[in-house]
Parts: structure tokens; C-alpha cells; sequence
């Protein structure tokens, strides 16, 4: 297990977090890791979309049954971190909201990753 705290949206994730970024392309080298700037790559919607794309990760329909489900989890998660004394119970309500909100736009957004 890796230590730490996990907020919700990492406990109930819709995409991969990382701690770094690659450097825009305006920018100029592209290739250069950006540290602490942290990144996310959404997980394919689908499974034919994640199998077309090659990607290992689970989609979200793989992981979640639905829109109610995911949002009942964040709730879950973030009333455990209540419980533990982490985050107080009047911010609860606001990670949801933010966590449908993150739902509607990962299962709108018409971009897709490819690992090819």
C-alpha cells in the first residue's frame, strides 16, 4: 500500500493521476517532463473503446454501473475521510456535486486516449 491520504476523486477515479506532465508543444521540447505540474488521462468511456485504443486501464463502464453508482461511491469515500476526522461533513456535499459534474464532462467529452 502506498502512503498517504486519498481524496475521493482518487479512491473513485474516472482517469489516471500522475505527479508530472509532459512540457506543451508550444513550448518547445515536448519531450521534457514537467515535475509538480501533475496530470490526468481519462479512461475510456467504453471497453470497445479501450480495446480499440489498447488501453489497459479498466473504462469507466468496467468500473461503474452507472452515473448513481459512481457518484454513491465519492459520497462513500468522502464520508469515510468524515468519519476519520480528514475532511469535515460540510464539504461533503460539494465533492459530490464536483464528482457528477467530473462524471457528465468524462462521458461527454468526445476525446479519446490511444496507446498505439
Amino acid at each position: 500500500m502506498i502512503s498517504g491520504l486519498r481524496l475521493p476523486e482518487q479512491s473513485v477515479p474516472l482517469g489516471t493521476y500522475g505527479g508530472w506532465a509532459f512540457r506543451s508543444e508550444s513550448y518547445g521540447q515536448s519531450d521534457t517532463l514537467v515535475s509538480m505540474a501533475g496530470s490526468y488521462i481519462p479512461f475510456a468511456k467504453t471497453k470497445a473503446e479501450r480495446e480499440k485504443t489498447g488501453d489497459p486501464r479498466l473504462s469507466v463502464e468496467e468500473r461503474y454501473s452507472s452515473r448513481t453508482d459512481y457518484v454513491q461511491r465519492v459520497e462513500e469515500a468522502a464520508k469515510k475521510l468524515v468519519q476519520e476526522r480528514y475532511l469535515l461533513q460540510e464539504d461533503v456535499a460539494a465533492i459530490v456535486e464536483a464528482a457528477g459534474q467530473h462524471w457528465d464532462w468524462t462521458m461527454n467529452s468526445t476525446t479519446t486516449q490511444s496507446r498505439k
